[in-house]
């Protein structure tokens, strides 16, 4: 296959990957745990049900303890996947030749490390990962419409919204990395930190849907004393066997402590996850229509202000814009060494 040939195989991988895909179910099964969180205790129920009778299930100090609590766990790392999701996409979004085996084969850890640097990214770097053209190209080909400036700034207010939506969420992605990894291994998590709740907490928990979220670590004392005084403190209890070396045992990393993450609500995630839908959505319909012309119009989009809000443009423009014209002047991630192969 000649060069062509492969850039048209790729255009038709692409458009078969996002015919198949659906960006919204993450979203919806947040809404979906935010559903139980409301009303632990039918869920207890159905368990109890299910287990011929075990009530213990549909109590509230299990319903509004370790349930609450490994729902909003659940919800979390729904969340933090979802972002993983966005990281993915962005990477591999202007992959010209191989987008379908990078898309299906890619390592999670390069796929993260791409992302973790969007939370220091410009509007400029983050336009072009979202096929967004430049400024100058926008202005230009708007100089037709009704209010050429008025366009102009819509189109750019849409441009910084875009860089904070993408800023905000790898910056959620940084603060519950680590508790994302932990819940991968369920044994890690502690669902009752401190036992039985109370009933001030039940209670609390019956009125909001905020719970604490905490893991287990073994930590080094010298890395818990390089962390930053925001992070959350570390707890841990001591038996009297434990007591009688702690300092061995803390060494030796077989104690185990509590790691507070975070007091973490479900409406927050949920408002967390619909901005990553509107992101995956914007990063779709900006890839499909790119290289096709709408009555001589190169079309994208950008967000609004409202909250499913998209602002649509359209850009007369006297050629059509391609990959090549949102490339990294380097060459993109995926891409490099690739060249000096073929």
């Amino acid at each position: 296959m000649n060069r062509e040939q492969r850039r048209a195989a790729n255009e038709d991988s692409v458009r078969s990957f996002f015919a198949s895909w659906d960006p919204a179910w993450r979203w919806i099964l947040i809404l979906g745990l935010r559903q139980m969180r409301a009303d632990p205790v039918s869920l207890g129920a159905l368990a109890a049900a299910e287990a011929d009778g075990n009530e213990s299930w549909a109590e509230d100090t299990y319903a509004y303890g370790p349930l609450s609590l490994g729902i909003t766990a659940a919800a979390v790392n729904e969340a933090a996947q979802h972002c993983e999701d966005l990281f993915a996409l962005l990477r591999f979004l202007r992959e010209p030749i191989y987008f379908a085996r990078d898309m299906a084969n890619y390592g999670a850890g390069k796929v993260v490390e791409f992302g973790r640097k969007l939370d220091r990214a410009d509007d400029a770097t983050i336009s072009q990962l979202f096929l967004v053209p430049p400024p100058e190209v926008v202005r230009e080909g708007l100089t037709r419409a009704g209010d050429p400036d008025a366009a102009v700034a819509h189109a750019e207010e849409g441009r910084v919204r875009l860089g904070a939506m993408v800023r905000e969420t790898a910056t959620f992605y940084r603060s519950f990395e680590d508790f994302h990894v932990q819940y991968k291994h369920g044994l890690k998590l502690p669902l009752r930190p401190f036992g039985t709740p109370t009933e001030e907490a039940i209670d609390e928990r019956k009125t909001d849907l905020e719970a604490p979220l905490f893991s287990y670590t073994t930590e080094p004392i010298e890395s818990q004393a390089r962390r930053s005084p925001t992070d959350q403190p570390i707890m841990f209890k001591a038996s009297p066997a434990q007591r009688a070396d702690l300092l061995r045992l803390v060494r030796e990393r077989n104690l185990l402590r509590l790691q507070m993450v975070a007091k973490v609500g479900l409406d927050e995630l949920v408002e967390r996850s619909h901005t990553v839908l509107r992101l995956l959505q914007i990063a779709q319909e900006n890839r499909l229509a790119l290289g096709r012309l709408e009555e001589g119009n190169q079309r994208f989009v950008v967000p609004g202000l409202r909250r499913w809000e998209q602002v649509e443009v359209l850009i007369g423009i006297d050629r059509t814009l391609s990959l090549n014209d949102f490339a990294d002047p380097t060459g993109s991630p995926t891409n490099r060494g690739k060249r000096r192969r073929r």
